[in-house]
């Protein structure tokens, strides 16, 4: 199994306090099958930014420390800003093994007018994008029409583990059952915060995707290994969703209609 999304590097954000922390969580996570798992910290303008030399030098510390037992990849939780690609660029801000493969995340409540605007420059720039945990954004639940039209722009969907089990409320996993009866996830991460109540467990997580969409569940685990090296994976194509009209739209999801 491979985790797409954990916050194990050790005091840089809301997630790990410590090493000791971190290595228990990695621990975690080996128990539980994980093969191939991404410390994604969060990268968010004025708030959490690790300097490139700190994560290389604590991942570095983690990579040895589990070296043969688990293959501990590099990334970033990015959350969008109206200059990210600049930041990437400059080398601020970086994806899965420093690929083209970035992990970007909005605002719980609000989705952000300029959006998929970037997502097109990204796009056209050869980035591959992952949209985290699409199943917490309030407004992607109220208009599941919006879901179908980010994947119809090439933004790759990376559920998180907990959703499936209510730890983020009932709607939620609502909303991620069923996105995963429409194959309209790709990935799967823990978004593990700590060795408690925000953990790396993930296992369940498979397993379930695995009863309510079993073909689902095996182009997840072929495509997995080979994206979050940066490459490029194979999809399902999704299913209707009832009752929704997927249409394009104008205002905040549409960069053209300038």
């Amino acid at each position: 199994m491979v985790d797409f999304h954990s916050h194990i590097l050790f005091d840089v954000d809301d997630g790990s306090k410590d090493f000791s922390m971190s290595v228990r969580m990695i621990e975690e996570s080996i128990r539980d099958g994980v093969t191939m798992m991404a410390a994604t910290p969060h990268y968010v303008e004025d708030v959490y930014f690790t300097e490139k030399d700190e994560y290389q030098e604590k991942f570095g510390q983690l990579k040895e420390k589990f070296d043969g037992r688990i293959e501990l990849i590099p990334s970033m939780e990015l959350m969008i800003n109206p200059h990210l690609m600049e930041d990437i660029k400059k080398g601020k801000a970086f994806g899965y093994n420093y690929s083209k493969t970035i992990l970007v995340e909005f605002n719980l409540i609000d989705y952000p007018s300029y959006a998929e605007g970037i997502f097109y420059k990204l796009k056209k720039e050869g980035y591959q994008v992952i949209l985290a945990h699409p199943e917490r954004y309030k407004v992607l639940r109220e208009d599941p029409g919006s879901v179908y039209h980010l994947i119809d722009l090439g933004v790759i969907f990376q559920l998180n583990a907990g959703s499936l089990i209510g730890q983020f409320g009932e709607k939620v996993t609502g909303f991620a059952e069923k996105l995963v009866s429409k194959n309209l996830i790709h990935l799967v991460g823990s978004d593990g915060h700590n060795d408690e109540s925000r953990n790396t467990k993930i296992k369940y997580a498979y397993d379930r995707i695995n009863e309510l969409n079993p073909e689902l569940y095996a182009n997840i685990m072929e495509n997995s290994p080979k994206i979050i090296k940066g490459e490029k994976g194979e999809f399902l194509p999704y299913k209707d969703w009832e009752k929704v009209v997927v249409k394009k739209k104008r205002g905040i999801f549409n960069f053209f209609g300038k």
